[in-house]
């Protein structure tokens, strides 16, 4: 893999498949202005994620801040969009300066959802159907000052949103709702609040943590495979290692989910480190990742696993773990591409080095040989690179502003 890049760069895949989230950051607080008639071009954007739809197809989310000139500079957090395979883009929806991040979900080329907080309770959700073309809104009025979002649709009238209030680091809330309409009404289905016990680290261990609960056990990042079966990705502290939770019920009830241990690990527990993804959406074929975490803390046998599953994730079995601590990219439950940096000083200026491992048995590929990458530095600087012939080789791709 080669590229001219003169700054410390770090490689972030982002899945793309049909449906799946662009990503779960903090939420817009700011007027969102549904309008990409602009008086003039933006400055080019630095990408914060991407999500393509197919080789021409995707949308892609800025980082609201960059370090430049020996200070942070905050700009508008927008979503764009391209139809040329990333060789120029569209803004197409723009918040204020003030805004501290948008969470966002698209449904192929043109759905779409965001959802965005103000600095009070108040909480929008805009909803396109065209491609960004048009927008219209729905509000909700959240019980408290919202911190962060995460929506997941599983057809174009229904949808869930997570909302997670400001909390402190020994808390993990969260309110989730849910549309039927596509997002024009949204009904409260469940929350933390609901619990009678909050629970800690500590109490993970106990037998009835894993019993089903009628309440969320934390707040976190969602996603449905259909309108029942979902899953939550949180932790009961930030400074805790994380948990999958599914629900069966369209999120009445929550139980933690325990990956198994592969034969040859021993002596630890597997941390999900994010959702599971189907194949095809909706589908029963899937994956999710874990990381080993020992229990004797001065262990180097760290390791991730990717498990799979033929029945709609009920089940999951692990594949041979493998010693990377990088990003990956699935387009079926078996093809994949998996980026491992190696380990570099995060002061030094050079190219960090690495290998892109694919496996035929088994990031934002859409297909065997189109995928793109976002190489970001630690002032959240950005290259957006492009390969078509399945990562042998990548070319840093020019983004150009369009009207």
């Amino acid at each position: 893999m080669r590229c001219c890049i003169a700054q410390l760069w770090v490689i972030c895949f982002a899945l793309i498949l049909s449906g799946v989230l662009l990503g779960c950051s903090k939420v817009a607080r700011g007027d969102i202005i549904p309008s990409p008639k602009l008086a003039q071009l933006p400055p080019v954007p630095e990408f914060d994620s991407i999500h393509m739809i197919d080789r021409r197809i995707g949308w892609a989310q800025n980082a609201g801040a960059v370090f430049l000139t020996n200070d942070w500079v905050f700009r508008d957090q927008a979503i764009w969009r391209t139809t040329n395979g990333g060789q120029s883009w569209t803004q197409v929806l723009c918040a204020s300066p003030a805004t501290t991040g948008v969470s966002a979900f698209f449904l192929g080329s043109s759905k779409g959802w965001v959802a965005a907080a103000d600095d009070s309770t108040n909480v929008t959700i805009f909803r396109t159907k065209d491609g960004g073309k048009s927008w219209t809104l729905s509000q909700l009025r959240a019980p408290q000052i919202i911190h962060d979002s995460c929506l997941s649709f599983t057809r174009a009238d229904e949808g869930w949103l997570m909302l997670i209030p400001d909390h402190g680091m020994n808390s993990s809330p969260g309110d989730l709702y849910r549309t039927r309409d596509g997002g024009a009404r949204w009904r409260k289905v469940n929350s933390t609040g609901a619990s009678p016990h909050a629970w800690i680290w500590e109490e993970a261990a106990l037998p009835e943590f894993e019993h089903r609960h009628p309440y969320l056990v934390c707040g976190g990042a969602t996603a449905f495979r259909n309108d029942s079966t979902g899953w939550v990705w949180g932790s009961l502290a930030s400074t805790t290692p994380g948990f999958l939770f599914i629900t069966w019920d369209s999120g009445l009830t929550w139980q933690v989910q325990t990956l198994p241990l592969p034969s040859s690990l021993h002596d630890g527990r597997m941390v999900p480190i994010g959702l599971p993804h189907f194949f095809p959406m909706g589908g029963k074929d899937g994956i999710t990742v874990a990381e080993f975490r020992p229990t004797d803390h001065d262990s180097t046998n760290f390791c991730t696993v990717i498990y799979s599953t033929h029945d709609g994730g009920l089940n999951w079995q692990p594949t041979t773990p493998v010693k990377f601590c990088g990003v990956w990219s699935f387009i079926t439950v078996k093809k994949g591409w998996i980026w491992s940096p190696e380990a570099h000083n995060t002061d030094s200026t050079a190219p960090v080095k690495g290998t892109l491992y694919r496996t035929d048995d088994g990031l934002d590929f859409v297909d065997d040989e189109y995928g793109w990458a976002i190489a970001r530095d630690r002032n959240h600087l950005t290259q957006l690179l492009k390969t078509i012939d399945g990562g042998r080789m990548w070319n840093a791709t020019e983004r150009k502003m369009q009207q």
